[in-house]
């Protein structure tokens, strides 16, 4: 989906909710409500255990908004990923640096600050990933010692995983090739 049929999804399930949610996401489809050129996704992460909504209503609303949440592994559908704790390579939300990604009547859609939106990248750490590091990069500069520290807040055990934790000094080097400077 891009941003277009994103944005129809979310007015679909904010029309189909019969109270207020606030949805966290992140991964590509924060990235496509950031505006970032290009950028696609089969699905929508959703950090459930950041998020304040009936999970049931939302699953309901979802489904008739055209959307399956937690479908099977291999659909080439559009879907929504319900993200559990267990899962979770994200820091928890600091309401006074969230930022809000689309505002319906009931739904609101929020992602976490730009620190922490690259550390969630550090688990994998691809060229799609470097990639949307670079776009939030050019959107504001982000000092390494902001994204260490998200890093550090990390869930367990992704804060002292070892996979994150070298991707962050792989994202250190690119950071000094990308501005032309040390960190």
């Amino acid at each position: 989906m891009n941003k277009d049929q994103l944005v129809t999804y979310l007015e679909r399930i904010d029309a189909a909710l019969q109270a207020e949610a606030i949805l966290y996401i992140y991964g590509s489809a924060a990235f496509i409500l950031l505006g970032e050129p290009g950028r696609t996704s089969l699905d929508v992460d959703v950090a459930g255990p950041y998020c304040r909504v009936d999970e049931r209503a939302f699953r309901a609303a979802a489904a008739r908004a055209g959307l399956a949440v937690d479908p099977q592994l291999d659909t080439e559908e559009d879907h929504i990923e319900w993200i559990s704790s267990l899962r979770l390579c994200l820091p928890k939300p600091a309401p006074e640096s969230d930022i809000m990604l689309w505002r319906g009547k009931r739904l609101s859609v929020k992602t976490v600050a730009i620190p922490a939106l690259i550390a969630s990248k550090l688990i994998r750490y691809d060229a799609s990933d470097r990639s949307d590091v670079q776009y939030l990069l050019a959107q504001q500069a982000v000092a390494f010692n902001d994204v260490a520290a998200a890093v550090r807040s990390l869930p367990p055990p992704f804060d002292k995983d070892a996979v994150v934790l070298e991707n962050l000094e792989n994202y250190r080097n690119d950071l000094s090739i990308w501005t032309g400077s040390a960190p």
